[in-house]
């Protein structure tokens, strides 16, 4: 059976039901990595090609040593190597899945194996640039929800080429767009970025979770009919002391 589970928010995407499974750390730690993974999978290429083509004096020495030399033969600029790239990966993944069975699977790894390394011994792309696209798609793959990935996928291409136009101004500028679109999303009439904007409240179960005995209180992004899910005091098994001033277990 199928369902959806509506209203759709930006942190219900970081979410699985895993993390109800584990301790609160170990589930923090999880969708702490997925929002890493998140970072790479839509920054990262615009950021290496923004580096790379204006700010030269963010780079250590050493490394701009290296990655000059790596460059050295390779006729095309960063932006093209990057898109190259990253269009031939989709391509190699969208293939995977459409060819059934265990091929599929072959093919994206064996792929993507052969295409990089004959396009860095092609001199078509530098090696620092596999290393990136790599990044990318394994950072794209930690993100939980599909139609989300799908987004953060092809979004990452607005992301290469403002930086490749204008350096970091004009990623800080795709940045102020994109919230900008977000703030303004509703699904089914509740906010995109709720309840962290526009009301600005958070809780223990936002982008990291806390200890279960924390989360007394529901969402109020969905205006519940009652605001707590449990008592105040969630450890039921302690005795508690009636108005009279004895315990509730005498």
């Amino acid at each position: 059976p199928f369902a959806l589970v509506v209203p759709a928010t930006f942190y219900s995407v970081f979410q699985t039901a895993e993390d109800a499974y584990v301790r609160w750390p170990f589930g923090s730690a999880l969708r702490l990595v997925r929002f890493l993974g998140l970072m790479a999978a839509l920054f990262l290429p615009g950021v290496y090609v923004a580096i790379s083509g204006y700010h030269h004096e963010m780079i250590p020495t050493d490394l701009l040593v290296a990655m000059t030399g790596s460059r050295e033969r390779v006729p095309f600029p960063t932006v093209v190597e990057m898109l190259t790239m990253d269009i031939a990966f989709e391509l190699i993944r969208e293939a995977g899945v459409r060819i059934p069975g265990t091929v599929g699977t072959m093919l994206g790894i064996v792929g993507a194996l052969i295409l990089g390394q004959a396009a860095v011994a092609a001199n078509i792309v530098s090696p620092i640039v596999i290393i990136v696209v790599a990044m990318t798609a394994i950072g794209s793959f930690s993100i939980a929800n599909y139609s989300f990935s799908l987004s953060i996928r092809y979004l990452r291409f607005g992301y290469t080429l403002l930086g490749a136009f204008l350096g970091f101004y004009g990623m800080v500028l795709g940045v102020f767009l994109h919230v900008s679109l977000l703030a303004n999303m509703r699904s089914f009439g509740v906010p995109y970025l709720a309840p962290a904007a526009p009301e600005g409240r958070t809780g223990p179960d936002l982008l990291l979770r806390g200890p279960a005995w924390k989360q007394e209180v529901r969402p109020g992004d969905v205006d519940p009919l009652k605001e707590r899910r449990q008592p105040p005091v969630s450890r039921g098994w302690l005795p508690r002391r009636r108005k009279g001033g004895r315990d509730a277990g005498r």
